[in-house]
């Protein structure tokens, strides 16, 4: 556009302006003056993004070393693993969490049990060891005793310090169960390859080990084949309630009626049940099935699921002996930090592997279901019932104020049946419409791809959040996976974006970190652009007034300066300085959290742009105004175009300082520097430049008085 302006000024107004010389107006003019304009403009091109990695790298370090996000206990401070997720922090719409070990404490305790439909609360040692129990019920007692004392993985080891027997345990349900039989005289402490050996009331027993069937999420299961110090080859098992109740023979379920009232009474508390089981298996049945077992064993292809099935075949005519309650705390502050991340307009889904009744009991300690909430539960019995039921609910509720109110429950066995068949987006926009929903017997499969149906049907920044293994792939699903410290290993906190030690740390990580984040680099690209269209625009009024000769108003080295020295830091102080509210005010007002996702648009970043341009306009003009005579100084010394540049380079530099002054509410030490040392390097620039082209002129008119003579 300057390269034709420039051809039409020459062709009507280089007559009447003699001293400049004649050019043709043709291609080849137009040619020259394309690439003259395009090297005095190329400097417009913005660069930003590099000031945005280095940002982003400060804003990691600044959430690495958040001493409120640092957990003593543990020694585990937040970690930033993906620091291109920083600004999506400030854009969460829904949030997915596994429960134990993410919002409990995942320290167990074994509170109560029930034994051959006798229930016994904590306390009750003495009760269930008393010698008035009749013969049959304490042959249960014991055996139940003995199951928990040698069906599980853990190993013991004893305390350097204490000499105490310390067990390490994969799972902390089997640790707590261990801890919990010495309560009753029966103590595990010593496991060798082949064997494990208890301590009991009439002594020590050592029990062979021939197989362990190990727990996995499908089976929800755990096996151990022993043989009996008496030679009797027993299977003990242990699971939860739909991995038992099913396989039990006519006479094992004596006491299946009282057992599962007592279950369902422990988990409408909240606790974690578990179902023990056992049968006597004949020697000639085990060789047969331990020889099949073997050869599942070796099979390369589907090997897991060649083993299940040949477990299958012995895991089955069990008779049920009892259930267990372990209690797993919330963490602190979950039901505050669930409050808060609703009133910021997140909807919060809670995956779990546990019972309805826990996973309900959960729902309401966490807060997530209040006293005026409305609750769906789905518990049809197959596909059709299910398609009814969710066509009646959309019907009833539409699309009103009441579905924001409401939870959604729903098991993963019909959760499949949803998310499989023509009800998906039906069901899918249902669960939407809800302010939370709690999925329950769910799968880790089923946890990672309701989240990656959700984040890519909404299209909105989804952020899951576990503890466990089995948490990692809907960590990775989701568009940013936050790990949490947990007992059961680092794989999810190894395998996530961000690593944090509780989960109530999640509310300075969104909307303190995350809203900081998104607002500070937003800010930072305003001013970025505005700082180079103010500057390269001055080169547009100067052509305009040069009659678009394609003269450079400024030197060529002031021109380098600008940008890689004078105001080098002023992006980087607002894109780490800039706050508009304190930490304390953010966390005291969730509301502020999705407000800040409205900090950048088109509008605002023109509103930049003409306000850049509005002050180039006005330092340019008023600054010609000011020198149209050319005399600046006291003596009549008359200043060239050069001295005019730099006047505007002046004012351009000082206004640009304070514009990134304005902005910055904190004005710290480091911005003080950044502000005054630009305008300084710019001053002793300009000094040290004209001293050395004064030299170099001199020299030059020696060298040039020695040639003459």
């Amino acid at each position: 556009m300057c390269a034709l302006c420039s051809l039409w000024w020459t062709k009507y107004n280089i007559n009447t302006h003699w001293y400049l010389e004649q050019r043709d107006v043709n291609a080849y003019t137009f040619l020259l003056q394309s690439i003259s304009f395009f090297v005095i403009f190329h400097n417009t091109i913005p660069v930003s993004y590099v000031y945005i990695e280095v940002v982003r790298f400060l804003q990691d370090w600044f959430i690495n070393n958040d001493i409120d996000m640092y957990q003593e206990e543990s020694n585990t401070p937040a970690r930033v693993r993906s620091h291109n997720l920083n600004v999506e922090l400030a854009k969460v719409k829904y949030i997915f969490s596994d429960k134990t070990g993410t919002l409990t404490k995942n320290v167990m305790e074994l509170k109560h049990c029930s034994i051959a439909g006798e229930l016994y609360l904590e306390g009750s040692q003495n009760k269930m060891i008393n010698n008035s129990i009749n013969h049959s019920t304490k042959i249960y007692i014991l055996d139940f005793l003995r199951i928990m004392s040698v069906c599980h993985t853990v190993i013991p080891e004893k305390s350097k310090l204490t000499d105490e027997i310390v067990y390490n345990a994969s799972s902390p349900d089997e640790q707590a169960l261990v801890i919990g039989s010495q309560q009753f005289g029966f103590t595990f402490h010593t496991r060798c390859s082949t064997s494990v050996t208890i301590t009991t009331l009439n002594g020590e027993e050592t029990y062979e080990i021939l197989n362990i069937i190990e727990f996995t999420n499908s089976r929800k299961r755990m096996s151990v084949i022993v043989r009996a110090p008496d030679g009797q080859i027993k299977l003990f098992c242990k699971g939860a309630d739909t991995g038992i109740i099913k396989r039990l023979s006519k006479s094992g379920e004596k006491y299946k009626h009282q057992s599962l009232m007592h279950l369902n009474d422990f988990a409408r508390s909240g606790y974690r049940t578990l179902c023990f089981a056992y049968k006597n298996i004949s020697e000639s049945f085990y060789n047969r099935w331990k020889d099949e077992y073997l050869n599942a064993s070796t099979v390369l292809i589907n090997r897991e699921s060649a083993k299940n099935k040949v477990a299958e075949k012995i895991e089955k005519k069990l008779t049920l002996i009892g259930v267990t309650a372990i209690e797993n705390k919330l963490q602190d502050n979950v039901p505050k930090t669930i409050q808060a991340l609703m009133c910021a307009a997140i909807k919060i889904w809670i995956l779990t592997g546990d019972k309805e009744e826990t996973a309900l009991n959960i729902g309401f300690s966490t807060t997530l279901i209040t006293q005026d909430s409305s609750i769906i539960i789905f518990n049809e019995s197959n596909l059709t019932d299910l398609r009814h039921t969710i066509n009646q609910k959309i019907y009833n509720l539409g699309l009103t104020v009441e579905t924001m109110n409401c939870t959604l429950i729903i098991s993963g066995r019909l959760l499949k049946h949803a998310l499989s068949s023509d009800l998906k987006m039906k069901f899918l926009k249902l669960c939407l419409d809800c302010k939370s929903v709690i999925c329950y017997r769910i799968s880790p499969t089923q946890k990672a791809e309701i989240v990656d149906l959700v984040t890519k049907y909404t299209n909105e920044v989804t952020l899951a959040i576990g503890d466990g293994a089995n948490d990692v792939p809907m960590l990775h699903n989701a568009s940013i996976g936050v790990g949490v410290v947990g007992l059961d290993g680092l794989q999810a906190y190894n395998a996530s974006d961000y690593s944090i030690a509780q989960f109530n740390y999640l509310l300075k990580l969104l909307f303190v970190h995350g809203a900081w984040n998104y607002e500070k680099i937003t800010k930072m690209i305003y001013f970025y652009h505005y700082k180079t269209v103010i500057f390269n625009s001055l080169q547009l009024w100067f052509a305009i007034y040069s009659g678009w000769s394609g003269e450079v108003l400024f030197d060529r080295w002031n021109i380098f300066m600008y940008k890689s020295l004078f105001t080098v830091s002023l992006p980087f102080v607002v894109g780490l300085f800039l706050t508009t509210y304190s930490t304390e005010t953010r966390l005291k007002w969730p509301q502020l959290y999705y407000q800040t996702q409205n900090v950048f648009s088109l509008k605002m970043f023109w509103i930049w742009i003409l306000n850049a341009l509005f002050h180039s306009l006005l330092l340019f003009w008023l600054c010609l105004f000011i020198m149209r005579h050319e005399v600046i100084w006291t003596k009549g010394r008359v200043g060239d175009y050069s001295v005019f540049g730099n006047v505007i380079y002046t004012c351009t530099l000082v206004i640009v300082c304070f514009k990134a002054g304005l902005h910055i509410q904190s004005w710290s030490l480091i911005v003080h520097l950044a502000i005054w040392v630009s305008i300084l390097l710019w001053i002793s620039f300009i000094i040290a430049y004209k001293i050395q082209r004064t030299l170099s002129s001199d020299t030059m008119i020696k060298k040039n008085g020695n040639l003459e003579k």
